[in-house]
C-alpha cells in the first residue's frame, strides 16, 4: 500500500509538461467564467418589476424630469458643466428607454406600448420645459456646453452601448446599485434634449435636428444594450415567440441599427477627415512658416477650407501666396483649402506700444491735474485731446478687399459685403466704436442655412481681422 502511494506521488510529480499546460488553462478559464459571470446575483423577476414600476412617466417622476431638464438647461446656458451634471442625477429618464428594451427581449407587446408612449410624454415634457427656458432667458447665447452637443458621431453611439450596459446590468442585480446616475451622466440624455429646445427656442432647425439626433442615437443603443443582455440572460418570454418571428424581430433590429449608425458615421468620417487636414496644415506651418506664424487657424466652409496665418516680420507677395497655395495641393494633400495671411501684426505691435505710451502719460497727466486744479478750463481740454488721442489708437482698420474676397470664396452664395466702424451708445454708458459687417445673401438661400453660415462668418471674422467683437447684419 505504502509503495502504491509513493508511486501515485511520483507519477504526479512526473506530469508532462502538456498535462500541466491544460490543468492551467482549465483553471484558469474557470477564473475568468466566475470573474464574468451574470447569473450570480441575478433577479429575473426583480428586475423585470423595478423597471415596470419606474417606466411610467407622471406624477413625481414628470415632476423630477421637469425640475432636471430645467437645472440642465441652465447649466447649458451658463457653460457649466457642474450644473449639468447635478440634473442628470435627478433624472428618471433612463427608466422609460430601458423599459423598452426589456419589452421587446421579453416579447411583452403591452409592456413595450406602454414604454413607448410614456417615453413620448419625457420628451415632450423635456422639449416644452427647454423651450420654454431658452424662450425666456435673457442670455441665449450658444455656449461650448450647447455646441459640443450639435455634432453626434459614432463614438457617441459606443458611450450609449456601454452606458446601457452598465445600466441592465445595475437594475437586474438582487442587490441594487447606485450605477442608474452614473450612467445618465455617461450617455448624456439630458444635454442634447435641452440643446433641441434652444433650437426650437430660437429658431434653429440644424441645431434642433442634430441635438435630438444625439438624443435618440443615445436612447435607441441604450435600448438595444438592454435587449441584447435580456437574451444573453434568457429572460423568459411572456408570451411564444417561433422562430420567424424571433428572425424578423432580428432583421427589424439590425436594419434600424444600420439606419441609426450611418449618419454619425458619416459625421465621424468627416470630423476625422478635418482632424487630419488640421494636422497636415500644421506639417506646412512647421515647414515654411515656423519662425513667423504666431497663429493659424483652419476655418470650414461650405466647399472648401479655409487656412489663415497670422505673420510677425514676414510679408507675403501675391505671387507667394500663389506659390504656397499650389504647395498646400501638391505636396501636403490639402487641395481644398486656400491660404491666407494676416500680415499686419507690427502695424497692430506699433499701436498697442502706442496706446501703452499713452497710458503711461494718462497717469502723469492725471497728477498734474490734481495739483492745477484751479484751471478747470485747461483740464478739461487736455482730457477731451486725451480721449480723441486713445480713440484714434483703437480705431479698428482691417484689410476690407482681401477679406471680402475670402469669404466669397468659402460662401459663395454671398452677393454683398460691406463694413463700417459705427458709434454705440446705451445713453447712460458712454459711446463704444464697433466694427459692423453687412452682408446680403442670394435670395435663394434657405434661411437655415444663412443663419449657420452667419455663425462661420462670425468665427471667421473675430480670427481674420483680430477683433475682439463685431456685429453681423444680413438681408
Amino acid at each position: 500500500m505504502e509503495n502504491k502511494t509513493t508511486e501515485q506521488k511520483f507519477r504526479q510529480q512526473n506530469k508532462p509538461v502538456k498535462e500541466h499546460l491544460k490543468e492551467l488553462f482549465a483553471a484558469t478559464r474557470e477564473w475568468f467564467s466566475a470573474l464574468l459571470d451574470l447569473q450570480h446575483g441575478l433577479s429575473r423577476e426583480g428586475t423585470i418589476i423595478a423597471i415596470k414600476n419606474n417606466k411610467r412617466m407622471r406624477g413625481a417622476n414628470a415632476w423630477m424630469l421637469m425640475c432636471s431638464i430645467m437645472i440642465a438647461s441652465l447649466g447649458l446656458d451658463l457653460d457649466s458643466a457642474a450644473v449639468i451634471i447635478g440634473a442628470m442625477l435627478i433624472s428618471p429618464l433612463m427608466a422609460p428607454i430601458l423599459g423598452i428594451g426589456l419589452a421587446v427581449g421579453i416579447n411583452d407587446r403591452e409592456a413595450l406600448t406602454i414604454s413607448l408612449r410614456h417615453f413620448t410624454i419625457a420628451i415632450l415634457i423635456a422639449l416644452i420645459t427647454s423651450t420654454f427656458y431658452f424662450y425666456i432667458t435673457p442670455l441665449g447665447q450658444p455656449t461650448s456646453e450647447i455646441l459640443k452637443r450639435t455634432s453626434p458621431n459614432l463614438l457617441d453611439s459606443l458611450v450609449a452601448v456601454f452606458g446601457g450596459l452598465a445600466g441592465i446590468i445595475s437594475i437586474s442585480r438582487k442587490e441594487q446599485s447606485n450605477a442608474i446616475p452614473g450612467v445618465a451622466i455617461a450617455t448624456a440624455l439630458m444635454p442634447p434634449l435641452c440643446v433641441s429646445g434652444y433650437g426650437l427656442a430660437n429658431g434653429n432647425w440644424p441645431v434642433m435636428l442634430n441635438a435630438f439626433y444625439l438624443f435618440f442615437l443615445n436612447s435607441f443603443f441604450i435600448a438595444l444594450t438592454t435587449y441584447i443582455i435580456i437574451r444573453l440572460l434568457r429572460f423568459p418570454f411572456k408570451s411564444h415567440l417561433n422562430e420567424k418571428d424571433a428572425r424578423r424581430t432580428r432583421i427589424i433590429i439590425t436594419v434600424f441599427s444600420m439606419i441609426i449608425i450611418l449618419p454619425s458615421a458619416k459625421i465621424l468620417r468627416d470630423l476625422i477627415v478635418f482632424q487630419r487636414d488640421k494636422e497636415k496644415a500644421e506639417m506646412f506651418i512647421d515647414d515654411h512658416f515656423e519662425e513667423n506664424c504666431i497663429d493659424f487657424s483652419l476655418v470650414k466652409g461650405d466647399t472648401s477650407n479655409q487656412l489663415v496665418l497670422e505673420l510677425l516680420g514676414r510679408s507675403i507677395t501675391p505671387d507667394s501666396l500663389q506659390y504656397f497655395n499650389d504647395l498646400l495641393a501638391s505636396d501636403y494633400n490639402l487641395e481644398n483649402t486656400k491660404l491666407s495671411f494676416v500680415q499686419d501684426n507690427t502695424l497692430r505691435l506699433e499701436k498697442i506700444n502706442k496706446m501703452q505710451l499713452e497710458l503711461s502719460n494718462l497717469g502723469k497727466i492725471a497728477n498734474q491735474l490734481e495739483s492745477a486744479n484751479k484751471i478747470q478750463s485747461a483740464q478739461e481740454t487736455q482730457i477731451t485731446e486725451l480721449s480723441q488721442k486713445i480713440d484714434s489708437i483703437n480705431a479698428i482698420s482691417i484689410p476690407f478687399k482681401s477679406i471680402g474676397d475670402e469669404l466669397k470664396t468659402i460662401f459663395p452664395k454671398l452677393d454683398e459685403v460691406g463694413f463700417a466702424n459705427v458709434e454705440k451708445s446705451v445713453f447712460e454708458k458712454e459711446t463704444v466704436t464697433i466694427p459692423l459687417f453687412i452682408v446680403r445673401w442670394n435670395r435663394n438661400t434657405p434661411i437655415y442655412q444663412r443663419r449657420n453660415d452667419e455663425k462661420k462668418i462670425y468665427d471667421f471674422l473675430i480670427k481674420r481681422a483680430d477683433l475682439d467683437t463685431l456685429q453681423i447684419i444680413a438681408y
